[in-house]
């Protein structure tokens, strides 16, 4: 799915509302993976209102491979260390030992068994000691930052499962197929058993959209004020919340409350706006955008710059690219600085669709390239 193409933000009957409502209420959903090579789905639950009828739910309909999300911090805490060979490959989970509770169980396979150490896993005051090694439910550690940071299951069930207002943990596992219960379940299956079985679907994707649509992503850092060849502007450095790099707003007049203001989104070229590359026309979309704001008396270009983070590379966990990425961080910066609507500058349709998730009216007005001297 892609990002840029995301409807409305979501609602209460919209999937990904529905689905936090379901989680909240301690009920499954299918997680559809549909950001995988070979996309999957599976069973989620909120780890903490996990019943001995959910995880039989479970066990009956998926592989019975149980998996618990789990931060960092969490696994550090409960001694969870890796399991042998664990995330070798970009597309493996971070598998820790496998565990059963040390105590209230009998052979620790049973549903009952199983919901216990996952209520266990999930749980504040647990401590080290509450859990034999090995055993029957497998905690996964996720990244910090969950699908904004890295785009995995275990980041996904956990991000839906703080998103519903509990703890950042989630039981999960991969869905069977339902004609050739040997294989997993491809997305007709899936969809199919989810009707099935009343249970509300919800994808990778949508749950992405939602956090960028709804959450801070950017922090005002320093200002100050920048002469340029027409005028003064203010220059506003912002931190994303990833924290590797650095976008700057210029800022012309003071657009804060006022409609219809004229923005301008720039990703930072080196050789057409430092060295006047006459093979792109970045260095004169740029200085038209800042002759059109300096002649108007108010306005905001937005200077994004690049960072190898976003950059695609086979060896290394899936993450959200710059095009998906860099739409909303513009938005949340230009949220930032109080404006109420938005002129886009350039025929930019992932920016106007980004600038509307986040509740900013925009309509488009392509400037005309032309070079100044």
């Amino acid at each position: 799915m892609d990002l840029r193409l995301i409807p409305d933000p979501p609602a209460t009957e919209s999937p990904i509302g529905r689905a936090l409502t379901a989680m909240a209420a301690g009920e499954p959903v299918v997680l559809i993976d549909d950001r995988a090579k070979v996309p999957a789905g599976f069973l989620v639950a909120a780890a903490e209102a996990v019943s001995t009828k959910t995880v039989a739910f479970l066990v009956r309909h998926s592989s019975g491979l149980l998996c618990v999300a789990l931060s960092g911090s969490e696994c550090d805490r409960l001694d969870l260390p890796p399991m042998p060979g664990a995330g070798q490959s970009p597309t493996q989970f971070d598998a820790c030992v496998t565990v059963d509770a040390a105590n209230g169980i009998a052979t620790g396979i049973s549903a009952h068994d199983r919901a216990r150490t996952v209520a266990l896993l999930a749980a504040a005051d647990s401590c080290e000691g509450d859990f034999t090694r090995p055993g029957h439910v497998i905690p996964v550690r996720y990244a910090a930052g969950g699908v904004l940071r890295r785009i995995g299951v275990a980041e996904a069930t956990a991000d839906l499962a703080q998103a519903a207002g509990r703890r950042p943990a989630a039981l999960f596992d991969a869905v069977v197929g339902l004609r050739r219960p040997t294989e997993l379940a491809d997305p007709c299956e899936l969809r199919e058993f989810a009707e099935s079985h009343d249970l509300v679907t919800v994808s990778v994707s949508e749950l992405i959209a939602h956090r960028l649509s709804l959450e801070p992503l950017v922090s005002r850092r320093a200002t100050t004020r920048l002469p340029l060849r027409a005028e003064t502007m203010h220059a506003i450095g912002y931190a994303t919340v990833f924290g590797e790099e650095e976008h700057l707003a210029l800022v012309t007049g003071d657009p804060a409350g006022l409609d219809d203001v004229p923005v301008y989104v720039h990703r930072e070229c080196l050789v057409g706006d430092v060295f006047g590359s006459l093979r792109c026309e970045c260095r004169h979309r740029l200085d038209n955008a800042l002759a059109t704001i300096t002649a108007e008396g108010s306005g905001i270009v937005v200077y994004q710059k690049s960072n190898s983070r976003h950059t695609a590379d086979a060896s290394s966990p899936a993450q959200l690219s710059e095009e998906e990425l860099f739409p909303f961080l513009a938005a949340n910066i230009v949220q930032d600085l109080g404006v109420r609507s938005v002129r886009l500058l350039a025929d930019q349709e992932p920016h106007r669709n980004a600038f509307r998730l986040r509740g900013l009216p925009t309509r488009m007005h392509r400037l005309a390239v032309t070079a100044i001297s």
